[in-house]
């Protein structure tokens, strides 16, 4: 039943006061359901809009932030294209949610001018922030990298603040359209009751009955309304109203209780974000620091506590410099968020709790309130102490050697730069000392390169105990160290730190129960008295220490001008080397080769010759040793052994009779892998028999290497090719190789020849090559014979053949086919024999 109804049938007849109190009172209680529309219609909407914007907001940014930091995770490919999936459709459901309540804020804002530029700001802030998230989305579907994305990231961060203090702004007007709100309707209530209690009291007057049955029936749910109302605006959102009457006070009791469940439900949806939020900041992988404006602190993260090794809650109330090492630089950091400025990743050192520095990059912007005032200062910092532990790493790989610790070459020759630019401003003699270990390779081919390291790092133990605090010790080879030496010195005193350091490292070493001898060859350079610049000491100083070598090893020696000049010279000669085949500087001389018995040339030895456009005529004494050391002797031995073979050819064209040529061999030559074949080729191309061919090594080849000599010699006499011993008793001179070899010939050398008529031990040396040769089947070759005494002795012994300027010095080809023209080749039997070089 209505209320006027009540009224009506209560108090039938004063039915006009009656009426007049039903009028007052439903008056009253349509302005009190009309505040409470507003309420409802208006209030409650606008503040689910705003926490439906919050709860959008907030999942859009979580998920981006995940997907923006999955794009560098250390994860397996499958694990972060899982997550990335899920974030991706998180970001589009919150999106469309986002967009869906934008335009429930704009249907919901009313005429009100303020409403109505916070709703706008709303959209413009959250839009922006929408649309950054969209293109970190492009940027992670795209396969951008992490630098690429983390500037994306930095923005969307700031608008999403600007965004959340946007909601904060409208969500607090509301709160005070609220406040508002309440105050009319307690405003309202009050005067109605006061008007319903004032016709009421006349009603009763009246009509006590009717009058009393009327004020119980209407304001008791008034008062009841108004108690909750009461309890709503304490923060009592559980307050019900429990009218179960069927009129206009149930109805909006029936409102009122609406309100408190959309209200309760706002309420916890606000709570559930914050934790929310707050469960983001607290599972943050940087350092959070919250601010006062005035550069207190108000708040961290536990990142940034176990970063700096704080308690949490510890830090509360510190200024910040407290946690910065540079005062200065924590001033200034204030100083620009403070001015609204959102500070760049700049590096900055924070100081832990125990006192360590720790390097971080850190970025901050001001947070501002709703009239734009600062209300605090955000500051996020990231951990660069790895990266910086890289970079110096890098620093020490580029200037340190990993075996040694010691500076390498190029910090080396930084700092020999240095102490050249020193000395030029102070004046005074500098040295460099290059110290090369003799013979490093037989320890590493001997004992492995394990041992060979541990060698080296003993060796630099050493040298450290003698090196002054003035000194700089480098290793700038595998096994070669140096040494510069800072003024004051002199020639003297450098010279015995020198022999120090020859002393230091004689004594044996033991490594791993092994004693091990090693020496040093030492060279020497001053400055400026040998260089001007770092490029000429290093130049001096590898002359010097080549020349230390060439002493014998383990010696030390200065740079000398005389060591310039042979080194200028040495360079023209290889220079001159590499232009001589191609210039066709080279020609060969052939010596004839006779058989004591009959008399008779049997053979001819090819002797390289090389007449260089200005020096004239250059021995081969000179230029073989630098040939073999810049790796053109094979080039020059395959030219000689085809010319050889050629001219060989042409003499048995020309008429002459047959004689075996004999070519000299180097090791570099013979123990080549394809010299067998190269041979076979070239006897092959000229048309040569190779029974015409002979070639000659040394002892010394011979015994590199023995097994797969024996096997090359073994092919060449497979082949027919005669093979001989040039310069027998120089070296091994022992039957134990002799007998395993394949060999035709043996050469006596002419350092043997040329004393034995006045040497008893050059006579019996020669006696015994004769017997040991004949002994194994072999012919004896007598080389440089000039006298007729020589010729005479070796024939009574029973040499069988000889060579010299008795019977012919080198001549050229021409020369040569005359005299083999004018004498055939013959022996006692009519056999042709074949000799060699």
């Amino acid at each position: 039943m209505k209320i006027r109804d009540t009224l009506i049938a209560g108090c039938c007849f004063f039915a006009l006061l009656t009426a007049l109190v039903g009028y007052f009172g439903g008056r009253s209680v349509t302005e009190i359901s009309g505040v409470f529309d507003v309420v409802t219609d208006d209030v409650v909407p606008q503040m689910m809009v705003l926490n439906d914007l919050r709860a959008a907001g907030l999942r859009i940014a979580s998920s981006t932030i995940e997907l923006a930091y999955s794009a560098h995770a250390g994860k397996s490919r499958q694990g972060r294209e899982a997550d990335r999936t899920d974030d991706l459709i998180m970001i589009e459901s919150a999106a469309k949610m986002f967009y869906d309540t934008l335009r429930k804020l704009d249907s919901h804002a009313r005429g009100v001018p303020a409403e109505r530029e916070m709703a706008s700001e709303i959209e413009t802030t959250g839009r922006r922030m929408v649309e950054t998230s969209g293109k970190i989305v492009r940027a992670v579907q795209g396969g951008a990298s992490s630098v690429e994305i983390f500037p994306l990231k930095e923005r969307f961060e700031g608008e999403e603040r600007v965004f959340l203090s946007t909601l904060e702004q409208a969500s607090a007007y509301e709160a005070e359209e609220l406040a508002s709100t309440r105050e009319e309707v307690d405003s309202t209530i009050s005067a109605s009751y006061l008007k319903i209690a004032a016709f009421s009291s006349v009603a009763f007057a009246l009509a006590i009955v009717g009058g009393v049955f009327a004020a119980r029936a209407i304001s008791r749910p008034i008062a009841t309304l108004h108690d909750g109302v009461v309890r709503v605006g304490q923060g009592e959102l559980e307050t019900r109203i429990d009218v179960a009457a069927d009129t206009e006070i149930g109805t909006l009791a029936a409102a009122f209780n609406q309100m408190t469940d959309d209200l309760r439900s706002a309420k916890e949806e606000i709570v559930a974000t914050s934790a929310y939020l707050d469960n983001v900041i607290r599972s943050m992988a940087d350092a959070l620091l919250v601010l006062t404006p005035d550069g207190i602190i108000a708040g961290t993260n536990p990142a940034l506590c176990a970063l700096l090794g704080y308690r949490d809650g510890e830090l509360s109330g510190q200024p910040f410099v407290s946690v910065v090492d540079d005062r200065v630089a924590a001033q200034e950091l204030l100083a620009e968020m403070a001015g609204g400025e959102r500070v760049p990743d700049r590096e900055l050192l924070y100081r832990a709790k125990d006192g360590e520095v720790i390097p971080v990059v850190i970025s901050g912007a001001a947070m501002h309130g709703p009239a734009g005032d600062i209300q605090g200062l955000v500051c996020l910092a990231h951990d660069i102490s790895e990266r910086r532990k890289a970079e110096e790493d890098i620093r020490r790989l580029a200037y340190f050697d990993p075996l040694t610790a010691l500076p390498n070459r190029s910090l080396f020759q930084i700092r020999l730069g240095q102490t050249i630019a020193t000395g030029r401003r102070m004046g005074g003699v500098s040295g460099l000392l290059i110290l090369d270990l003799d013979r490093f390779k037989d320890v590493n081919d001997t004992l492995g390169h394990v041992l060979g390291d541990q060698l080296l790092k003993a060796v630099t133990e050493r040298l450290k105990e003698s090196i002054r605090p003035s000194d700089f010790l480098a290793r700038v080879g595998g096994d070669e160290f140096a040494v510069i030496i800072a003024p004051p010195c002199d020639r003297r005193s450098i010279a015995g730190r020198a022999r120090t350091f020859l002393e230091l490292l004689a004594s044996p070493f033991s490594i791993d129960g092994k004693e091990i001898f090693i020496s040093t060859s030492i060279g020497i350079t001053l400055f400026p008295e040998d260089g001007e610049d770092g490029e000429a000491l290093l130049r001096h100083v590898d002359m010097a220490l080549y020349d230390a070598k060439a002493k014998g090893r383990n010696a030390f020696s200065f740079f000398s001008e005389e060591m310039n000049r042979s080194a200028r010279a040495r360079r023209t000669l290889e220079e001159s080397l590499r232009r001589a085949l191609l210039d066709e500087e080279f020609f060969l001389e052939y010596q004839p080769q006779i058989d004591l018995q009959s008399g008779a040339i049997f053979g001819v030895e090819a002797l390289l010759r090389w007449r260089h456009p200005e020096q004239g005529l250059i021995p081969p004494s000179r230029f073989i040793p630098v040939a073999e050391e810049m790796g053109l002797i094979r080039q020059l031995g395959d030219w000689v052994l085809r010319s050889a073979c050629l001219q060989c050819r042409e003499w048995i064209e020309a008429g002459c009779r047959p004689v075996s040529v004999a070519v000299n061999v180097s090791g570099y030559q013979f123990n080549h892998p394809d010299f067998v074949d190269k041979v076979e080729r070239i006897l092959a191309e000229t048309g040569l028999e190779p029974q015409l061919l002979e070639l000659e090594l040394t002892e010394s080849t011979l015994m590199e290497g023995k097994n797969d000599t024996v096997m090359t010699l073994v092919d060449l006499k497979a082949r027919g090719v005669t093979l001989a011993i040039d310069d027998f008793g120089t070296g091994y001179s022992s039957l134990s190789y002799l007998k395993h070899f394949p060999i035709d010939r043996l050469k006596i050398d002419r350092a043997f020849v040329r004393d034995i008529a006045t040497d008893a031990g050059g006579r019996a040396i020669v006696e015994a090559v004769v017997a040991m040769g004949h002994s194994l089947g072999l012919r004896v070759l007598a080389e440089g014979v000039e006298e007729e005494t020589e010729r005479a002795f070796l024939k009574e012994r029973g040499c069988d053949e000889v060579q010299g300027y008795l019977f012919g010095r080198p001549m050229p080809p021409p020369e040569l086919q005359r005299r083999l023209a004018a004498a055939p080749v013959e022996t006692a039997k009519g056999e042709c024999f074949f000799g060699g070089l």
